[in-house]
């Protein structure tokens, strides 16, 4: 039995979604497919996209690896075997700390961990420490990053990156409110999901839920729409990432850090390969 032309569909733009950038989570490419008005936003829609990409990987039109799952991940413990190989891989491992010598100390903070291979594929560049809150972040999370921001001593900017939403906008004024009772005061700014990133990339709306204590408030100031970081094709939230990364990086000290640590990194090759 042939398959349903709309599955095909599905299909054939997701192959074309996943060419120009993988990987991708379901929930990704799902939010690409709305926004090409391939499916409607709703979870039987989402069912059908996520079943689609089954039986498109099972019968070989989808790479297996350009589909992630971020939840599900094998602890795999390996090893050397011996001392020449260790020292090829640990040169790599080295790295000095870029934002020592940085006139202010600049983090990322991500709502959802769907996202996060999206923005190590850039930051790894910058060195900049990203952290993921899964939505509200817990205190724990809150508390260890008021001890880095005082440990460091300097100016520090929370660059945020959510939902547009009503709780993605409160998670701002929450984190910020939180840090305070912590003793830090670092800016924090969002720097997407915003309205005018929705009207200027034509992102797909949807409605704010009802059950949302906060949706009030947010319908009155912005209306009644939600849009999900995910809806941002992953090129477009690169570029957003790496230009508000710059804006508070002396990049010529970064490129002298990193001279530096190739430097570094052949005489520790030098000395481990001399052991062996």
């Amino acid at each position: 039995m042939g398959r349903q032309a709309k599955t095909q569909r599905i299909i054939d733009e997701a192959r074309d979604v996943l060419s120009s950038f993988h990987p991708m989570t379901v929930r990704q490419v799902y939010y690409q497919l709305v926004s090409r008005q391939v499916v409607e936003n709703n979870r039987s829609r989402y069912q059908a996209v996520s079943d689609a990409l089954v039986d498109a990987r099972l019968e070989k039109i989808i790479p297996w690896d350009w589909i992630e799952d971020r939840l599900r991940r094998p602890r795999i413990y390996g090893g050397y075997d011996n001392l020449a190989q260790f020292a090829r891989f640990a040169q790599y491992e080295y790295q000095r700390d870029a934002w020592k010598t940085q006139p202010r100390n600049v983090e990322i903070w991500l709502e959802k961990d769907a996202l996060s291979g999206v923005f190590i594929d850039v930051i790894g560049a910058y060195r900049v420490t990203l952290n993921v809150g899964r939505g509200y972040d817990g205190w724990s999370s809150i508390h260890n990053a008021s001890e880095r921001f005082k440990e460091c001593g300097k100016e520090t900017i929370i660059l945020y990156f959510g939902d547009f939403d009503p709780s993605g906008e409160d998670m701002v004024r929450s984190l910020r409110d939180r840090l305070a009772e912590l003793g830090s005061t670092p800016e924090v700014i969002k720097v997407a999901l915003g309205k005018e990133d929705v009207t200027r990339y034509n992102l797909p709306p949807n409605l704010t839920k009802s059950t949302d204590a906060r949706q009030t408030a947010f319908v009155a100031k912005h209306g009644d729409i939600s849009v999900e970081l995910d809806a941002l094709q992953a090129p477009i939230l690169q570029q957003m990432i790496r230009d508000a990364v710059e804006q508070y990086m002396d990049l010529e000290e970064l490129k002298r850090v990193k001279q530096l640590e190739v430097e570094e990194r052949h005489k520790i090759v030098h000395a481990l390969v001399s052991l062996s």
